[in-house]
């Protein structure tokens, strides 16, 4: 995942705990599209976070980043599985009526994990 931020021109910003290496892809046009097209403003794979919006349009930048870190321990815990189960899991969510990215295990349990270290 580092050589996709570095090929796509990320901004390496700083190592978060957990071995997290954080990178800015707000700058890329690349990650622009991306966020505007998925809404989301961050995406991690393995220790890898490539923050696509501009950090100054995150309402809650430390619970993004926990939130984020959270995916790093779930990706450090599941090893070479966790892409595979997560994709799984956004694949089936949908099925049984739920929401693919609300209802998504592995993103429930990021959002409580941010949740609970900064409380809103």
């Amino acid at each position: 995942m580092w050589a996709l931020a570095k090929l796509t021109r990320c901004r390496w910003v700083f190592r978060g705990a957990g071995g997290m290496l954080v990178y800015d892809g707000s700058r890329t046009r690349t990650w622009r599209w991306w966020s505007k097209r998925w809404n989301k403003a961050a995406l991690t794979v393995g220790a890898v976070v490539i923050v696509a919006r501009p950090w100054a349009e995150i309402p809650n930048l430390q619970r993004l980043l926990l939130h984020e870190q959270r995916h790093t321990y779930q990706a450090l815990a599941l090893g070479p599985l966790f892409l595979p189960v997560y994709l799984l899991l956004l694949l089936v969510g949908p099925m049984g009526g739920k929401d693919e990215y609300r209802d998504h295990p592995l993103e429930a349990d990021a959002r409580a994990a941010a949740e609970d270290a900064w409380p809103s």
